[in-house]
Parts: structure tokens; sequence; C-alpha cells
């Protein structure tokens, strides 16, 4: 509910080149009268008016709890004056009337009453424009003595009136309830005197048109009318951060669906999914120039998603060069042994690069490569010929290297040959030299001779393994037969202490009872082909045979 007061300084015309005469037939007089009355010299025609809006309410919401238009409609109030009124050649007139040939000056004193409408348009939240319309009822005495320095209150005259404004508000004391502005106003009134009350005769004058342009300074109070998320919304879209206006934005669609600014406010969220794009490209830049590339990148593939064909090509240019310095930085770690940094830089810019992404196998079969180097360099054979057949099946080009490798470890396993037990180490080292043989030809008179050693000591190897295999299962069957003649079995134990003492049967037959519990028959071999039978109810033995 707006109340907004106005004090301006105004000008009477509307003729001549310029507006800065009278127009012509701006009065008419009563019949026999003749002459023009100019209204005086020019400085007459200047004077000043105090009006004020009261009682102003937006319409639409009030009624129909919309806001299709903000549009304010009350009451005005308007007073205006001339400051040095000029004299009336009542001479001439006196010669028709003499009561007309009094000294008086020509000062109409204008009180008006009227119905304003006015549009706000706001499109910042710390100021708006403003465009109003009046009409109304005017009432006016224009005849002003020197000698009692009064209007004098006859005659008086009364007619219709209309009035055009435009100008702009800058707000203050945004954040408290009543809310404050101040603006300057441009506005064009128009009077039409068309009634004359002159019970005394003491004028000729029968109507008259005044038109008044004019400056106006304008004080206005709101109260209520607060700040809607659209105009934070504006706020940050103003600033450039296109990415918070549109959290704003959308979340005043949501709440005013009614809303006069809801196009505008939509209008607003398809700009900001344009602007979000070049946003975020800036600020990774920005990230990018103060060498954080993290975030660089993390700005680049947001804007990328919603990007268009031209900052598009923007952005990948500039990831291509990121992935291009971190496979150089890559590359470096590698060649200072730091596999693991290498490898996880690769495969962090993977993520946005198709080359780093194909150069992943590679450095992963580096980083086996490495790790295979580490292991031979302290005799764990087994292990390093593990890793670099991991290496070779993920880069095979590096065959020609881990190969040479596979023959180092060869020849240190000859060395070692006495100590070696593990029979799988020695296996992959003759398996290298196998497919090295297959491949080239040939391993040269040195390889072939480690080759034969090694086979030789394989083969001593299993034979040891399949001699200690066959050994341990007659040990443990040996053990097992001690236990069963040895062994105490009493009616009415549980099937796991059975096992404690026998171990695991060699058949178990599964039955079920007539009253439905389980019944188990376990068959354990004797001497003289004879089975040791036992036979448990419900998990307990209760049969000897």
């Amino acid at each position: 509910m707006p109340l907004e007061l106005r004090y301006g300084l105004s000008y009477n015309g509307g003729g001549g080149d310029y507006g800065e005469d009278m127009p012509s037939g701006w009065v008419k007089y009563d019949e026999g009268v003749e002459g023009y009355f100019a209204a005086g010299k020019k400085i007459a025609k200047w004077g000043h008016q105090f009006d004020f809006d009261f009682m102003k309410l937006n319409l639409s919401n009030f009624l129909l709890k919309t806001s299709w238009l903000d549009m304010h409609t009350g009451l005005n109030y308007r007073s205006a004056n001339l400051f040095f009124p000029d004299t009336i050649p009542m001479s001439n007139w006196g010669a028709v009337n003499p009561n007309w040939n009094i000294n008086r000056k020509f000062s109409p004193k204008i009180s008006e009453f009227s119905l304003s409408h006015a549009l706000v348009f706001q499109w910042f939240e710390k100021f708006y424009f403003n465009a109003r319309y009046t009409w109304g009822l005017a009432r006016t005495k224009f005849y002003y003595s020197s000698n009692s320095e009064a209007v004098d209150e006859t005659p008086v005259g009364w007619g219709p009136s209309t009035a055009y404004a435009f100008g702009v508000r800058f707000i203050f004391d945004a954040e408290k309830q009543y809310r404050f502005a101040v603006g300057l106003d441009l506005k064009h009134s128009y009077v039409k005197i068309k009634h004359i009350d002159d019970p005394g005769d003491f004028t000729p004058i029968a109507s008259f048109n005044l038109q008044d342009y004019g400056i106006y300074l304008t004080l206005a109070v709101f109260y209520g009318g607060e700040l809607t998320v659209g105009d934070n919304a504006k706020e940050y879209y103003y600033r450039g951060d296109f990415i918070e206006a549109k959290k704003i934005f959308k979340k005043f669609v949501e709440q005013n669906p009614s809303h006069s600014n809801l196009y505008r406010a939509k209008s607003y969220l398809e700009l900001c999914n344009e602007k979000i794009p070049y946003q975020l490209f800036k600020e990774g830049m920005q990230f990018e120039n103060n060498g954080m590339t993290d975030k660089a990148v993390e700005k680049y593939l947001a804007s990328l998603r919603n990007a268009d064909s031209t900052l598009a090509v923007e952005i990948n240019a500039h990831l291509y060069r990121i992935a291009s310095l971190r496979l150089q930085d890559a590359e470096l770690l590698m060649s200072r042994g730091k596999h693991d940094e290498a490898l996880a830089l690769v495969q962090k810019t993977a993520l946005f690069s198709d080359r780093a992404r194909k150069e992943i196998p590679r450095f992963e079969a580096l980083q086996s490569l490495a790790n295979g180097k580490t292991a031979m360099k302290y005799r764990f054979y087994d292990k390093a010929l593990q890793l670099f057949n991991n290496a070779l099946l993920k880069y095979p080009p590096l065959k020609r290297e881990i190969n040479a490798y596979r023959y180092q470890i060869a020849t240190m396993m000859v060395e070692d040959i006495d100590q070696i037990r593990d029979a799988s180490e020695i296996r992959l080292a003759v398996i290298g030299l196998e497919e090295a043989k297959q491949l080239s030809g040939g391993i040269g008179p040195a390889n072939e001779k480690i080759y034969q050693v090694l086979k030789n000591r394989l083969d001593i190897l299993e034979q040891l393994t399949i001699r200690y295999g066959i050994d341990k299962r007659m040990e443990e069957e040996r053990m097992r037969r001690a236990r069963l003649k040895d062994a105490t079995i009493r009616i009415g134990m549980t099937i796991p202490q059975v096992m404690d003492i026998i171990g695991e049967p060699v058949e178990i037959i599964h039955k079920q009872s007539l009253k439905g519990k389980d019944s188990q028959l376990w068959l354990y071999p004797m001497h003289k082909d004879r089975n040791l039978e036992l036979s448990f109810l419900d998990y307990r033995l209760f049969k000897i045979e």
C-alpha cells in the first residue's frame, strides 16, 4: 500500500512553436467581449504544485489474489498555484460591463481530486520506473486581489482534469518493514474549467483550459510489497552469477505461479541457461591461470555439458592442453621412479581425455615392470615373473624388455639353484625361455644351457613333490588307522565327538525314520574286507556293528 508525495515546478503553456505560449482558444468570454488575454508574461505562467497519492492498492492482487499486472489504483489530491500572476486588462472589459473593470490578477488556484492509476516497472532491486495516469474533477478560484493579497472567493470554476507522468524511483532502507523511495517525475496536466460560478458578475470569462508541464521531486513510502525472491535473483543475474540467479528464479516461478512477472522470470531462466556455461568457462580459466588445474577441469567439464558448439571448441582446447601437460608430468614421475603417482595422475586425467585413457595400459604395464624389477632384485622370482607377465598382457610392445628380464631371472636362478625349493618359480622361468625359443628360433648357447639346468632342476623338484605327496597321504592313512584301532566309541556320542576319534567315514548313507528324524549309517573300512558300521539317529550314535 504505497503513499507518494510530489512537489515540483510547472509551466502553463501548450501553444507557440515551443509550447511557451497559451494555445489559441484557451479562454472563452461572454458575448460582447473582444480582445485576447495571453495569461500574462512568461514569468506569470510559472507555478508550483503539490500532490499526493493515497489508499492505493494492487487491485489484481487484492481482488483476484493474482498479480497479472503490477498496477496500483488509488486516490490523488493535487494543489496548484502561480508564483507571479499578471494583471488582467480590465479596462477593455469595463467598457462592456462596469463590474468587470476591477483590479485583479489571473491566478488560478486549483484543487483537484482524481482517481490515480500507476504501472510499476521494476527490473532492479534498488530502483524502478513509474508510469501514472489520473483523471478527476478540478475546482479553481482564479481572481487574485493585490489589495487583500488573497484569492477572491468568487468567481469559481470547475471541470474535468487529466494528467500523465513518468518517473524513476530509487529505493532505500529496503530491508525494513517500511520501504522508502525518492525520485523524479515528468508530468503533463490538463484542466478544462467548463463551468464558472460568478454570482457577482465580476468576470466575462465563461470557461478556460489550462495545460502545464512540470518536473517533480517524489517521495514514496511502501508498506508491504516486500522483496521477492525474484528481486534477489535479478541482483545475482546482473552481478554475473547466473548459477545462483537460476536457482532463485526457479524458486520464484514455483512460489508465484500467477505473478505478473512470471513470464519475465521464465525468460531470465532461459537466459541463465545460456549464460551459465560461459560463466563456468570463465571461472575455469581463472583457476587454470592460478595453477589450480583440478578445479579448472571441474569447471570446464560442467561448462561443456550445456555449451554451444563455439564454446565447446574453446573448452576442449583448454582440456587438451591440461591433459598434455599432465601426461608430460606423468612421464617425468615415471622416470624418477614414482610409478604409483604417475599412474594415478594418468587415471585422473583419463576422466576427461581420450589420450590419457589410451595411455593407462602402458603406465599400468610400466608400473608392473618396475615392481617386477624390485621383486627380482630381492630374488622373489615367482612374484617378479608374475608381474612381468601382467605387464606383457597390458602392453605387448614391452615384450623385448620383459624377455630380457626373464633371461636375467633364469641366470639368477641357476646361481641360486641349490637354494630354490619352489617348483612354480622355476616353471615360470622355463616357460618364459620356451616362449622366447619358439618366437626367435633359438636363445643362444648360454641361455640354452641355463634352460637345461632349470629344466632338470624342475624335473627333480616335481619328482620330489610327487614323492612327498605320496608319503604324506600314506602317513595320514596310517594315523587314521591307528586312531581307529585305539578309539573308544560309546553309544550316545554325537557326530562331532565320533569324528574327533576316528575321522570322517568313507561313505554316509542317509535315511529318514518313520517319525521324521534324521537317520545316518557311517561306513569305515576295516581289515579283511570288513567295514565298521555306525548308526546315528537324530545325530547321536545308537548302534555299533
